[in-house]
């Protein structure tokens, strides 16, 4: 299904990027996905899309077919015994979870945006959210991938190919299916903590992060704490996998709403652009302070080291000084967020000919995502056009062709030992004219020695 309906929908990025699409489709099938990427003009982008929650231009179309998976989104099989759960990449993480309560499973990966975000989406920029200490990042759970690929084949990708499709932001090829790994769910709850310096939040941290039953550590800013309607303090929220927080049940549900609008309430009130970070814990709070300093509003996963920091329009350029800070501290720029249309400075030289050898195995006429992840050229084949020949003439260059082939042998072995013989005769020509230098330089010798012996007699 196609439409141009709608379209301004796609063409803008949440950190306001804009573009152009030329179509937007709505594939409700494998088959209607490989042939729109098999018929498609090679010189034609397209751009997977899910929710649509990048912040670095990840989705943005640049004259491209847009492919919206929101109608991939089944749950094809769930087996409880064996933890595994076979679904399509446009669900819901959270209709997934939903789904699987009945099992007493779960997905675990908690992202930012998890209400909205599709499985597809968190798999294109292998996300890991705030539970990172606890369950990684999304590849830790995936067992199995299928997808289309440039040539518009269904594929099938092993766990251990898995990392040329996942964090790979839709630049190899369309996500269409996942076997997941599952968990049981946990009973989780809360304890929340107010401190009035960064001294004593960091203090909490180093104490809590080695706790095995600690699945997340959150932290609100004194101005993100105030705009939830919280004292203008630190915040911080602590996860635990069992009962050990204060708040449980209907009052841990209660609380992780109000984390969860945290980015909401920012966005409220004016901060509409948003960054993302991580860093190694002897750096994060160097980062915090360079935030409070530059009156920059944030939350974070502080036991992973990520931080979100928000900006208002008028102060989107300091986004990028921010980068290049994060940089110098030896953080990382693109980590749930990915890197998109405007991270690729931040790539390195070595992975980003990585990333080429990828691209060039499943997309080589780069059909997925141009100018997304880093700038690929395809490779170009060199064509040979015949022009105004018979079939006599292509025949008879063809048997000369395979004469010259069969011939090569013998004219090789007849050049080696041309090659051999000359070799030789240049090694005996240098061995007469050294024994030549030799010979004479000994009759120098008796000369001199006889000279030598006539003017002692003479004396």
């Amino acid at each position: 299904m196609k439409t141009t309906k709608n379209k301004i929908v796609y063409e803008e990025n949440i950190n306001g990027i804009e573009g152009k699409a030329i179509a937007v489709v709505f594939p409700d099938s494998i088959e209607e996905i490989k042939n729109i990427v098999k018929f498609s003009p090679d010189n034609v982008d397209i751009v997977p899309r899910g929710a649509g929650t990048s912040f670095v231009g990840g989705v943005i179309p640049q004259n491209s077919i847009v492919i919206d998976m929101s109608k991939m989104n089944k749950i094809i099989d769930i087996n409880p015994a064996r933890k595994i759960a076979i679904v399509e990449a446009g669900i819901l993480v959270s209709e997934l979870n939903e789904e699987l309560e009945q099992y007493d499973l779960e997905f675990p990966i908690e992202t930012l945006f998890a209400g909205i975000e599709t499985l597809g989406g968190i798999i294109a920029k292998n996300s890991a959210g705030n539970r990172e200490i606890k369950y990684g990042r999304a590849i830790k759970w995936i067992n199995q991938l299928e997808a289309i690929n440039g040539k518009g084949e269904h594929i099938r990708v092993s766990k251990s190919d898995l990392s040329d499709f996942v964090g790979m932001e839709g630049t190899t090829g369309i996500i269409v299916k996942a076997t997941l790994h599952l968990t049981n769910k946990k009973k989780r709850s809360f304890t929340i903590l107010k401190a009035l310096s960064l001294e004593d939040v960091f203090a909490v941290n180093k104490k809590l992060r080695l706790n095995q039953d600690v699945s997340s550590i959150d932290l609100l800013s004194r101005e993100v704490s105030s705009l939830l309607g919280l004292e203008k303090k630190y915040h911080i929220f602590i996860e635990f996998e069992n009962n050990e927080g204060n708040f449980k049940a209907e009052n841990y549900e209660k609380y992780l709403k109000l984390k969860q609008r945290a980015y909401k309430a920012i966005a409220s009130d004016g901060y509409f652009y948003m960054g993302n970070a991580k860093l190694l814990t002897d750096s994060l709070y160097d980062f915090l302070v360079y935030l409070e300093e530059n009156q920059i509003p944030y939350f974070g996963h502080l036991a992973s080291g990520v931080i979100y920091p928000f900006f208002k329009p008028e102060n989107i350029g300091r986004l990028q000084e921010l980068s290049n800070f994060v940089k110098k501290l030896k953080g990382r720029v693109c980590y749930n967020f990915g890197i998109g249309l405007t991270k690729k400075d931040f790539v390195e030289l070595g992975e980003k000919e990585l990333i080429k050898r990828v691209k060039r195995r499943y997309d080589p006429k780069n059909k997925f995502n141009k100018g997304k992840l880093i700038d690929f050229t395809p490779s170009t084949e060199i064509k040979i056009e015949i022009q105004d020949k018979t079939l006599s003439e292509l025949t008879e260059s063809t048997e000369l062709t395979e004469q010259t082939e069969l011939a090569k042998p013998t004219r090789l072995a007849a050049e080696s030992k041309l090659e051999l013989e000359q070799l030789e005769a240049k090694q005996t020509s240098e061995q007469l004219e050294q024994k030549a230098i030799a010979n004479s330089d000994n009759t120098l010798t008796r000369e001199y020695n006889k000279d030598n012996k006539q003017e002692e007699g003479l004396k």
